[in-house]
């Protein structure tokens, strides 16, 4: 009987389609008791806050490039969980899309209907606090009268009058959400000399496809979807060996992209004098090439600020690279044209490099300008690329740009093309290191002595976030973690070339339990992921998936009171899994009592068959990190 909706459903968008009626039609129009009557009961799905009715997309791009989105959404409301659905947010760009509410409305659980009121609806700048750098808006409202077994619909529409790149279309469509769903179907309209791609994954679902005389129409129907249940440590949704999906795109190849934003680019970077002789001033003590690259990538990074500049033709074309050194701000495509601007005065050719939103699932038989959200530089030297991102500010010079290797877009000064991947991090380049001194006293309480070393790209992180804290909230940072802090010292926040270092001084209260006059206990001292959050879960229905880390290096002195001997020596520790490496040694000499920890997450996925050794292997480690909760000392 389902089966028969959905053709029946198909065949009425085909009749709708090409007549002048919309194709979005309320359920206010028909009989409203019976619909909520036949609607899914919150017992249905337990789990879910909200039930997914009906989504309906509808994309058509038109001869001349411009195209129109429009898009109904239908939820059944269960629970305070789901009428987060209720607040609805519609991204356009002022001056290139126009917007329009096609209707809203609540249909209570007794069928009375409640309209959205068109005084409820607000424009506002999508970035608050940067209005003034970007026409990006939204259109925003909260359903009215909802609560428990209502359900919400509404549909609007997005004109595309001024297309930046035109016939460029790419989506994913999810087969699969964290809602359940009943109905989702998505129709892209095309004129009749453009087709369709598309990509399947995990998925059988095929459109139906209909040829008219001028266009073509792809309508993909998907249906009675259960809800993904997240799980710890569970892939991304866009993992396309996990989760159902389909890759929709229209273009036909990278080139034209690349030879599309080359051009613009190189339009972008014509200097004047002031901005050459500024730069050849800067660069004048520089021996080398290397040298050079550093001089100037560190002032574009460091000295031109970030801010999200994203009007007129700007979301996707760079301002001209004088007029950004005089502003002294700009965005990623801004800094990194100015980079590549001050290089060729320099005499050195740097790239463009366009970075995928989501470099997991980047595909390079994709073609799409829209799968991009970032843009960095690339330098070639010799057989090896400087990577260089100027929009970080405490980037490092030359280190891995991203803490994953990427697959990213290099575009040639010619508008060729190459996919490259970006360098893995390097566990003698990117690292941590803690080393911490505790001289305990007779009642337990310690002068601690911490060195903390942040190294490469494991740098930025730490540098960023305590430049921009007063010197009270740095302090305040370590307070919250109970040491009372008596020096605080910081390495330089800008000389990113070399590692971050904090080193700190003070007490810390009760870091040795006192039990009597002879005997002290360490509790909790060696920190161990034994992966509890997976174990106690008795099923599991997605595979198990882990980041790569930074190296980490730890090492903690003890030192007790003179007399003071360690009861029972944990024994050295070593586990290398395809996943984590990490060891640890432990030693006792007069007095003193020293661990040395090493440990680096590895990128890995754990297939649902492998659950079961997985668990056995994490039920070892648990047991080693209970052998280490306390360890004691007696003064003998």
């Amino acid at each position: 009987m389902h089966f028969w909706k959905i053709i029946l459903f198909i065949l009425t968008l085909f009749v709708f389609s090409c007549g002048t009626g919309s194709n979005l039609k309320s359920i206010t129009s028909g009989d409203v008791n019976l619909y909520l009557k036949e609607t899914p009961k919150a017992e249905d799905h337990p789990n879910a806050g909200a039930d997914l009715l009906l989504s309906y997309a509808y994309v058509q791009i038109f001869a001349d490039g411009t195209s129109v989105f429009r898009q109904l959404d239908r939820y059944k409301i269960f629970s305070e969980r789901g009428q987060r659905r209720a607040s609805v947010s519609i991204p356009y760009r002022e001056g290139y899309q126009q917007v329009k509410i096609l209707f809203a409305n609540t249909i209570k659980p007794d069928g009375r209907i409640v309209p959205l009121d068109v005084k409820d609806v607000h424009d506002s700048s999508k970035y608050e606090g940067f209005q003034f750098y970007t026409d990006n808006k939204q259109k925003s409202f909260t359903m009215p009268a909802v609560e428990n077994g209502c359900v919400i619909e509404y549909a609007y529409e997005v004109r595309n009058i001024k297309p930046l790149f035109r016939f460029d279309f790419y989506t994913t469509f999810f087969c699969q959400n964290i809602i359940p769903m009943e109905e989702d179907i998505l129709e892209v309209v095309l004129p009749v000399n453009i087709d369709l791609k598309y990509k399947k994954f995990n998925t059988s679902l095929n459109p139906l496809v209909i040829q008219d005389t001028d266009k073509k129409r792809y309508i993909f129907v998907n249906t009675r979807q259960k809800e993904i249940i997240p799980e710890p440590r569970m892939p991304f949704l866009t993992d396309r060996d996990t989760f159902p999906q389909i890759s929709i795109w229209t273009l036909g190849s990278w080139e034209a992209i690349s030879r599309w934003y080359i051009s613009l680019v190189k339009e972008q970077m014509r200097f004047d004098g002031e901005l050459e002789a500024f730069t050849r001033q800067l660069v004048k003590d520089k021996k080398t090439d290397e040298e050079k690259i550093k001089t100037i990538f560190n002032f574009v990074s460091q000295k031109i600020r970030y801010v999200a500049v994203l009007i007129g033709p700007y979301t996707h074309k760079p301002h001209p690279a004088g007029e950004i050194f005089k502003k002294r701000y700009g965005d990623c495509k801004d800094k990194t044209t100015l980079l590549l601007t001050m290089l060729k005065i320099a005499g050195i050719e740097g790239l463009p490099v366009l970075v995928p939103t989501n470099g997991e699932s980047f595909d390079e038989s994709t073609p799409s300008l829209e799968v991009f959200n970032h843009v960095i530089a690339a330098v070639p030297s010799g057989n090896k690329y400087y990577w260089l991102d100027a929009t970080n500010e405490v980037a490092a010079f030359n280190s891995a740009p991203f803490t994953h290797s990427t697959m990213v877009f290099v575009i040639n000064s010619d508008g060729s093309y190459r996919f490259m991947k970006t360098p893995q991090l390097e566990d003698n380049k990117d690292f941590t290191n803690l080393e911490m001194k505790s001289d305990i006293s007779k009642e337990g309480d310690a002068n601690v002595d911490l060195t903390f070393t942040f190294s490469g790209k494991a740098a930025e992180l730490s540098r960023y976030f305590y430049k921009y804290l007063s010197p009270e909230q740095r302090k305040t940072q370590f307070e919250k973690r109970g040491i009372e802090v008596k020096e605080l010292n910081f390495s330089s926040f800008t000389d990113t070339g070399e590692p971050f270092v904090i080193n700190l001084k003070g007490i810390y209260k009760n870091m040795a339990q006192k039990l009597d006059e002879n005997t002290m206990v360490l509790t909790n001292t060696v920190h161990l992921d034994s992966y509890r959050d997976i174990t106690s879960a008795k099923e599991r229905k997605y595979p198990i998936s882990f980041r790569t880390s930074f190296n980490s290096k730890e090492k903690y002195i003890y030192t007790f009171p003179a007399g003071f001997k360690i009861k029972k020596l944990p024994s050295a520790f070593a586990s290398e899994r395809p996943f984590k490496r990490r060891t640890e040694k432990y030693s006792f000499h007069d007095s003193t009592f020293e661990i040395s920890v090493e440990t680096k997450e590895l990128e890995y996925k754990i297939k649902l068959e492998k659950l079961d050794d997985f668990k056995k292997d994490a039920s070892g480690l648990q047991e080693h990190e209970a052998s280490l909760r306390n360890i004691f000392f007696e003064k003998k």
